[in-house]
C-alpha cells in the first residue's frame, strides 16, 4: 500500500543537515517529490532523487526567486516544512549586533517570508499544509538564550497567527517544538550530555506521521521533549 505521501509535492527549507536533511531522507522513502531548499544544497550528498535549490533564507529576494524555481516544476505544493534555523548560547551583553540580526533574519524574518511564499500557493488550491519548526525555545525563556527565544517565540506568534488565518481556507499549519538535538546547533557550545538528546532521525520520524495524519485533523502544535 502506498503511503499518502507518495506524489506529494514537499518543500523543505533548510534541507542541507540536521532536521531538514534528515525529513528529506524520510520523505523520499514515502515516495514525496522532493525540493531541497538551502544554502548548502549544491555541496550535501543526497541518496536520492530531489531538486535542490539553492536559498539564502536572510535574502528575501533570494526566497522569492527560489520558491519561482519551484513554480517551474510544479504549480502546487502540498507541504511546506520550514527547518532553517541558527542557534546562540550566549549572554545578551556580550552578543554583537551582527550576531542579533543573524539570528533574528535567520530564525524569524526568513521563515515568515518562507511561510509567506508557501501559503500564497497554498490560498490558490485551497489546500496544503505548513511546518515551522521551532523549539522548546519558543515555549521557554533561558536566561542565555535571550536572542534566541526571541527569534522562535517570534516565529511561534506568526505561525500561530498564520493558522487561524489559513484554516478558512483549509489549510493546516503546524508549529514543532523540539528539545535538544544532537545536531550542529551546539558546535561552538557543546553541553556535557549531549549524547543523551534526542536524534534528529526520531524526531523527523515524528514529523511525518503528523503529516500523514488527514485532513479532518489539524494538529495546531507538537511539542517534543527529551525523553529518559
Amino acid at each position: 500500500m502506498k503511503s499518502s505521501l507518495h506524489k506529494k509535492h514537499i518543500v523543505i527549507v533548510g534541507a542541507s543537515s540536521g532536521l531538514g536533511k534528515e525529513l528529506a531522507k524520510q520523505l523520499a522513502t514515502e515516495g514525496a517529490i522532493l525540493y531541497l531548499l538551502s544554502r548548502k544544497v549544491h555541496t550535501t550528498e543526497f541518496a536520492f532523487a530531489a531538486e535542490r535549490i539553492q536559498c539564502d533564507v536572510t535574502n528575501p529576494e533570494n526566497i522569492t526567486e527560489a520558491f519561482q524555481s519551484i513554480d517551474k516544476f510544479t504549480d502546487k505544493i502540498d507541504i511546506m516544512i520550514n527547518c532553517a534555523g541558527i542557534g546562540l548560547v550566549k549572554k545578551l551583553e556580550e552578543t554583537s549586533h551582527q550576531e542579533i540580526t543573524n539570528v533574528i533574519q535567520t530564525n524569524l524574518i526568513g521563515g515568515i517570508f518562507a511561510s509567506q511564499e508557501g501559503y500564497k500557493r497554498m490560498l490558490k488550491h485551497k489546500s496544503g499544509h505548513i511546518i515551522n519548526v521551532s523549539s522548546t525555545s519558543g515555549l521557554k525563556t533561558r536566561a542565555d538564550e535571550t536572542i534566541y527565544c526571541a527569534s522562535k517565540w517570534g516565529l511561534r506568534g506568526f505561525t500561530e497567527s498564520l493558522r487561524l488565518a489559513a484554516v478558512v481556507h483549509k489549510i493546516r499549519v503546524t508549529g514543532i517544538y523540539p528539545g535538544g538535538m544532537q545536531t550542529n546547533f551546539w558546535k561552538d557550545n557543546e553541553p556535557k550530555n549531549l549524547e543523551s538528546y534526542m536524534l534528529p532521525e526520531d524526531i523527523a520520524e515524528q514529523i511525518v506521521s503528523l503529516l500523514k495524519s488527514p485532513s479532518a485533523i489539524a494538529p495546531s502544535e507538537l511539542v517534543i521533549e527529551r525523553g529518559f
